[in-house]
């Protein structure tokens, strides 16, 4: 389940993480330079110096004593005056003293020394930079390394069906997330990033809940209407919520408004022997809405606590039958207007809910077969961009499996 998915999120977290260790080991080669440095003979200083400059260096926020005094003698030797540099030229021994530059023109090895002294105090401070960086407790993520990667991973949620504007607003939460933040050097990388894409996820899926189970109470009966396209699994998911609704000790009451399908009121009475439910339904070519009323009329003699009223699926295109559907609206006005859809139908299912909302209206959503769900996206995307909730969530075949849904269990298993 969500194996698509799951894996692109695991190959994004490996990058990342490698980019930001690779940024560790930059201290340790600068810990390294300064031990060369310090090392190599005077003569070889201009050489030792040129080397270090071209290495990378890496400030941290916190050093320890080496480091404060190092970085004082630095400081020191920068705000000497210049009257004691000239006293302590005068104690050297004339031999090692410079010639005097005053009234002749100045030769090239004047030039050299003078630079030769600025290359000494770079590379004290370059030894000052490594020492910080050796010492620093944190590493920063800056943007530059993470987008290369939140591209590849955008690409990566289109994939896996999870629609274009949702995967925008993961990636952009997850740079929003990562840039800038300190990781601790000590600190579990793999789940660093993991908690973060979790985070992003979970902002992403944050649409209205319903809890299903207290609106339900609130009346009697309830009236649950289900609509959704052919081969959706309405019917099996009025089943397996009617045996919910009876673990609970609540009456139900089936509506079988689907006349149009050859086979659909038999497919219903089959599940209501079983469960012990009984069926509203009349003739094949009879009016569905007719039926749902006749269904709430019986309810109501016998003190049900919900009806659950079946309709015949139908593409969003077929203006007839959803004009049949918003007949069932006007006359029995259902209190919740339940979408079923196949989680694996990805993008599609989206286009197709969007026009049934926008025509009939949907409070809520039913994802059947997520459990053959390979890729994972469309959840995401459904909750997203319609910003309803998603009430269930059909896991097998059997009655139990219709579970309530959380954006965990999505989370849970891609993350």
């Amino acid at each position: 389940m969500f194996g698509f998915l799951k894996k692109k999120i695991q190959d994004f977290t490996e990058k990342i993480k490698g980019a930001i260790e690779k940024k560790e080991e930059a201290p340790k080669a600068a810990e390294e330079a300064a031990k060369e440095i310090q090392a190599k003979p005077e003569k070889d200083l201009q050489k030792a110096v040129s080397e270090e400059i071209a290495r990378p260096k890496i400030d941290g926020p916190e050093i320890g004593e080496e480091a404060e005094a190092l970085e004082e003698e630095i400081a020191a030797e920068e705000k000497q005056p210049a009257f004691e540099k000239h006293d302590e030229a005068e104690r050297q021994p004339k031999a090692a003293r410079p010639e005097p530059t005053i009234g002749r023109q100045k030769r090239p090895e004047d030039f050299a020394l003078k630079e030769e002294d600025k290359r000494r105090l770079e590379a004290k401070k370059s030894i000052k930079s490594s020492v910080l960086g050796i010492f620093a407790k944190e590493i920063k993520i800056e943007e530059a390394d993470i987008r290369d990667f939140l591209s590849e991973f955008e690409l990566a949620l289109w994939e896996s069906d999870v629609e274009q504007d949702t995967a925008a607003a993961i990636v952009e939460n997850i740079r929003k997330e990562l840039a800038g933040k300190k990781i601790g050097k000590k600190e579990d990388l793999s789940e660093f990033l993991k908690k973060e894409i979790r985070e992003s996820l979970k902002k992403v899926m944050n649409a209205e809940t319903m809890d299903f189970w207290k609106k339900a109470g609130e009346k009697r009966p309830f009236k649950i209407m289900f609509l959704g396209p052919n081969g959706a699994g309405k019917t099996t998911s009025i089943a397996k919520l009617a045996y919910a609704f009876k673990q609970r000790g609540k009456k139900v009451v089936f509506a079988s408004s689907d006349t149009f399908r050859a086979g659909s009121i038999e497919q219903i009475e089959k599940h209501a022997e079983k469960l012990g439910i009984r069926v509203v339904k009349h003739n094949y070519g009879a009016d569905p809405a007719a039926v749902a009323f006749d269904a709430v009329k019986a309810a109501e003699a016998e003190k049900a606590d919900a009806v659950l009223i079946d309709t015949a699926g139908r593409q969003e295109t077929n203006k007839n039958l959803m004009q049949e559907l918003k007949k069932i609206v006007r006359v029995v006005q259902p209190d919740l207007k339940i979408y079923v859809g196949e989680s694996f139908t990805g993008q599609a299912l989206i286009q197709q809910a969007a026009e049934f909302d926008k025509k009939i209206g949907i409070d809520g959503f039913i994802l059947t077969k997520i459990d053959t769900d390979a890729k994972g996206g469309t959840a995401i995307s459904l909750i997203h961009k319609l910003k309803k909730p998603i009430v269930f969530i059909g896991v097998g075949q059997e009655y139990p499996d219709l579970l309530e849904f959380r954006p965990e269990f999505i989370i849970d298993r891609i993350v």
